[in-house]
């Protein structure tokens, strides 16, 4: 069966530091969700365990990298979430609009991208939001970690859901697009169990989308094809 919602592949490199994470979702066919209600793309990471990523010396098992559509807008958000609850990061404001959307409609022909810049040892610097639209004008919103908040991943998982506020659910009426993943160096492919430690949570947010393979097995630069 398809992977679908919120049950996307988990990606990664052996356990290895991802470098310079960069997604992108090419749209084929506009991206139109019932009642107009919004949809995020969710760049869901996890934190390397070896060392164990903290932040005010409490361990991190959760990164949320996120493009909401909502309000007519489009936004970027970022939550890191502790395994002590309450010990997590985000940035003030939360979400940053950075362009607009009408109706929380995104057309054929836009490109939107999360691009994590990292250290040489993996540990992310900075995240930037952006989307183009089918003219070519691009919009974007970078933010730049403090540096007692410098953490490196070892997986990830991408998925196409709900909006971060309201129902936190949406059913795409009309949807289509490809998925890329690429790194500065390395080798991505998809986990089949979890050999790297610590927890992989799946996002609270929902969805009808349904994911295809991820071509080729691995690869610096992969792709999938994904369908509302």
């Amino acid at each position: 069966m398809p992977l679908s919602s919120s049950n996307n592949a988990v990606l990664f490199d052996n356990c290895k530091s991802l470098q310079n994470l960069t997604v992108t979702l090419h749209v084929t066919l506009d991206l139109v969700t019932s009642g107009n209600n919004g949809f995020s793309l969710q760049l869901n990471c996890y934190p390397q365990t070896n060392p164990q990523a903290t932040y005010r010396d409490k361990p991190l098992n959760w990164f949320q990298y996120v493009i909401a559509v909502e309000n007519n807008s489009v936004q970027g958000g970022i939550q890191y979430w502790s395994e002590v609850k309450g010990f997590g990061f985000s940035p003030s404001p939360n979400y940053v609009p950075f362009a607009s959307a009408t109706s929380n409609q995104v057309p054929a022909g836009s490109v939107m991208r999360i691009a994590l810049a990292t250290e040489p040892n993996g540990n992310v610097t900075s995240a930037t939001f952006s989307i183009t639209d089918p003219a070519g004008t691009r919009s974007s919103h970078t933010f730049t970690f403090p540096s007692d908040c410098l953490c490196a991943i070892d997986g990830f998982q991408v998925d196409l859901v709900g909006p971060p506020s309201g129902t936190h659910t949406c059913t795409f009426t009309s949807g289509l697009g490809v998925l890329t993943y690429w790194v500065s160096s390395g080798t991505l492919a998809v986990q089949n169990t979890n050999t790297c430690g610590g927890s992989q949570p799946g996002t609270g947010e929902t969805s009808n989308v349904l994911y295809g393979d991820v071509v080729p097995a691995s690869g610096q630069e992969i792709f999938q094809l994904f369908v509302g």
